[in-house]
């Protein structure tokens, strides 16, 4: 009598802004077919054959509310494909609790607002299940810092999903850089997010900043790529149009010709509407890192992403505006679109796969929970491979660092003194640099 094959059991919390298009397709390839034929977007494709029969099955799905739905509507679209193969709807204010309890999955992917990603990822670990949570790892440092004791202690993997580490246009400019254009000075990076991101879909915008929910991708990059670390914070940020929202939705409501009645927010929306942050590294090199969720909805792309590397010797620059496919289609406008992230694919026999760096990500940290919960690798094999807990952690210190310093700054500015304060990012704390508190 043959073995059985090896599976996964996965329970997912959270079903939000990507979970259609990228979260939940990629599952549903998963189920379909493994993760062997993913493994060649993360240069892995060597270990197909030894992880092929290994199946996916999606076990459970949970929201906060159920007053919404979202996760039965999740759990019937999952149905559709998979009939045979039932995933249960969850509800509730800590539905993770339940899942793991109830289902007792062996991973656990977290895709909740970003200030909901520690204690479920904790309480994961505790029960023995590895995680693969949406980004950014948390928002603190000490919050990290116990994930990722945690995660080693348990020996279990913490994979974070940064999948601009996995775009191809990226990637192709990372890797030849300290070859092709020397040591590098600068570097540039931009990454908008719709309007719609923090006045409608978001409810959560007050408790989180476009820094630390889009930044974190660049400073990934960055960081994996380059083998900087940071030792500075300067940071600045605006709230001009969101905490005034209660007055300026009437004004774009007018613009647009709609009713001011159409927007789900009305009242102030008490965050940034841009934050922008420069990190010196310890090689001297200076990172400008500019983000916002105001972009307006008629702005050409789904977002505004570009990333710019100034050496000495040369320099490059990827820009999502500046990839070739564009469309102009009436009610639409003139639009570009990004396949390379989440493209799709209608097979012969009529299935819908999913292929880009937006699926890449996921397989990596399934990969990496694969190999150490079936095949039985260590950590430290698997280290690199995968964007690990650790690997993120001077990121979250930047996120932090660069709050404190914007909200700092903020109220200095509002005083007519300037924006004075910076952060200095020592081993094992931030050091917040005030000369105005400090004289």
């Amino acid at each position: 009598m043959s073995e059985p094959h090896p599976r996964l059991k996965v329970a997912i919390i959270g079903g939000g802004m990507f979970f259609d298009d990228i979260i939940g397709q990629s599952f549903k390839d998963f189920m379909r077919g493994g993760i062997a034929g993913a493994l060649t977007s993360i240069g892995m494709s060597h270990l197909a054959s030894v992880v092929a029969d290994v199946g996916i099955d999606v076990c459970a799905v949970g929201t906060r509310s159920e007053k919404g739905g979202t996760a039965g509507r999740i759990a019937a679209w999952f149905a559709e494909d998979f009939p045979d193969r039932a995933i249960d709807a969850c509800y509730g204010e800590s539905v993770w609790k339940d899942m793991l309890a109830k289902h007792r999955p062996d991973v656990l992917f977290v895709a909740t607002p970003d200030h909901v990603h520690a204690e479920p990822i904790f309480d994961a670990l505790d029960a023995g299940v590895d995680v693969i949570t949406e980004k950014p790892l948390c928002l603190t440092t000490r919050e990290a810092d116990r994930i990722i004791a945690k995660a080693t202690d348990a020996q279990r993997i913490v994979a974070v999903d940064m999948h601009k580490r996995y775009d191809p246009f990226v990637r192709e400019m990372m890797q030849k850089a300290p070859q092709q254009y020397g040591t590098i000075n600068r570097v540039r990076a931009v990454l908008e997010e719709p309007l719609e991101v923090s006045t409608e879909i978001f409810a959560w915008a007050e408790q989180s900043n476009p820094f630390a929910y889009v930044g974190c991708h660049w400073l990934d990059v960055v960081h994996h790529y380059l083998k900087v670390k940071p030792v500075s914070v300067f940071a600045t940020g605006q709230k001009n149009l969101l905490l005034h929202w209660d007055e300026h939705h009437r004004e774009i409501a007018s613009r647009r010709g709609v009713e001011p009645s159409t927007f789900k927010r009305q009242g102030p929306i008490n965050t940034w509407d841009s934050i922008d942050v420069a990190v010196t590294y310890d090689n001297g090199m200076r990172g400008d890192y500019n983000n916002n969720w105001i972009n307006p909805a008629e702005f050409e792309g789904a977002v505004n992403q570009e990333i710019e590397l100034y050496g000495i010797y040369g320099r490059g620059m990827v820009d999502q505006q500046d990839r070739g496919y564009r469309e102009a289609i009436i009610g639409d406008g003139s639009r570009t679109r990004n396949p390379s992230f989440g493209g799709r694919i209608h097979h012969h026999g009529g299935y819908l796969e999913l292929f880009g760096y937006g699926k890449a990500s996921i397989a990596a940290g399934l990969l990496a929970i694969i190999r150490r919960r079936i095949l039985g690798e260590s950590l430290d094999d698997l280290d690199e491979t995968y964007p690990t807990a650790a690997s993120q952690r001077d990121i979250v210190r930047v996120i932090e660092a660069a709050s404190h310093v914007a909200a700092i700054n903020y109220e200095r500015f509002q005083a007519g003194q300037g924006t004075p304060v910076t952060a200095i990012l020592d081993a094992s704390e931030i050091r917040i640099i005030d000369p105005i508190a400090e004289s």
